[in-house]
């Protein structure tokens, strides 16, 4: 993504060209995420692990050797309909985890997402630098890089056709059945979901349980928006109004991609203190103050460390949100489905609040009290508007266990 403007200019590319590029992405991954998804329940997460692989390693071939701006953007929605692995991933781990362990899992699937975000530019950078060294030309060092992440992708696959049979048995077998005889029979995830959403007698929930869904996508939603302007506006709010260069931009986002890993490891100890529902508000309230705080204060080392905050906040607000899609969901193809369309809604959000972001961006330049703040600041409103639903979330859920002891 970091190299790909730069790649399309290089062949002649216009503006619109190069949004279209990185628009059509998100679009085929709103589109083909709940598909690929259901599939998924159907064949085996392995299998359509297996097939993103495979598509993904093709998009890389086709942006890599096609050279044209037409094969380019084809190569990028052809990875969007394969982008669903994050999402059948996050499946597969709460196939074979046990409920009170899915925040583990999910967990460690974002942070090996964040960290490629962290070092595929670095790495890409460098293979350009080794490619020139072996007197490879510049103009086709890129495409080698593709080319070379496509081989990646199928050594990857490889491995991945190695343990599919023992990830498909222990899928099909279920976090319950490997537990170890001396725990004793425990009712099934189904039971014990069907137990958490649906209502209990005499109980008049807060929200009704069919809400919860939407709740939780209107969480994605906002702190999809936040992750937009923390990456592609504050590219031109920072070197604008701040006087960043390239290098403190780049240095920025891999200080804050660097943290965003490092909360994910240390997800699953927060959760066990505070429980996913109160450390989802506290990662939207952690993602509201700082996205809205380094836009306003724009003094050193102030800024700089609210915009860490809210980059490492929006990284445990989402997995957090991941979760309670988990719990609240009532056996695995329906959690399976609700993490899609977690990511599909996630994928809209990058498709629309760009374009609402340079709007009011260029509108509050003209600002003389805090110029180019009002997208950050209106994201920030938001997210403190959606900081207490998984507060009323889990009281819900303390009345419906108040109400029918025994129950999750």
């Amino acid at each position: 993504m970091s190299s790909l403007p730069l790649y399309l200019t290089g062949l002649g590319a216009q503006p619109l060209m190069v949004g279209l590029a990185v628009s059509c992405f998100s679009v085929s991954q709103m589109t083909f995420a709940p598909i690929m998804v259901g599939l998924s329940s159907k064949v085996g997460r392995s299998r359509v692990l297996q097939l993103c692989l495979v598509g993904a390693a093709a998009s890389s071939l086709l942006i890599g050797l096609s050279g044209t701006v037409t094969g380019v953007v084809a190569g990028r929605a052809l990875a969007g309909v394969f982008a669903a692995s994050v999402p059948v991933a996050q499946s597969s781990v709460t196939d074979l985890l046990p409920r009170k362990q899915a925040a583990l899992g999910l967990s460690r699937v974002s942070a090996a997402s964040q960290l490629g975000i962290m070092v595929g530019p670095a790495a890409s950078a460098l293979l350009q630098a080794a490619f020139s060294g072996l007197g490879i030309a510049p103009s086709r060092g890129l495409p080698a890089v593709f080319v070379l992440t496509a081989a990646v992708m199928l050594g990857v696959l490889a491995q991945m056709v190695r343990v599919a049979p023992r990830l498909d048995a222990a899928s099909e077998a279920g976090p319950d059945e490997a537990r170890a005889p001396a725990e004793g029979p425990s009712p099934s995830v189904a039971e014990e979901a069907r137990a958490t959403v649906r209502p209990p007698p005499g109980v008049r929930p807060l929200v009704p349980p069919t809400l919860a869904q939407p709740m939780l996508r209107s969480i994605t939603m906002i702190i999809g928006w936040t992750a937009v302007l923390s990456n592609s506006m504050y590219g031109l709010f920072a070197p604008r109004f701040l006087g960043f260069g390239q290098a403190q931009l780049s240095a920025t986002y891999s200080t804050a991609a660097a943290l965003a890993i490092s909360a994910q490891l240390v997800f699953p100890r927060l959760v066990a203190q505070l429980g996913e529902h109160r450390l989802c508000s506290l990662g939207i309230l952690g993602t509201g103050v700082g996205i809205g705080g380094q836009a306003l204060l724009r003094s050193q080392p102030a800024h700089s460390a609210l915009y860490m905050l809210s980059r490492a906040s929006a990284s445990v607000a989402d997995t957090a949100t991941a979760a309670l899609v988990v719990r609240s969901s009532t056996d695995q193809r329906a959690r399976a489905k609700n993490l899609a369309l977690l990511t599909s809604t996630r994928a809209a959000a990058r498709i629309a609040t760009p374009l609402i972001s340079s709007e009011l961006f260029e509108l509050s330049c003209r600002d003389s009290v805090a110029p180019g703040a009002l997208p950050f600041v209106a994201a920030a409103c938001f997210a403190l508007v959606v900081a207490p639903l998984p507060l009323i979330l889990l009281q819900v859920n303390a009345e419906r266990k108040e109400a029918r002891p025994g129950t999750l």
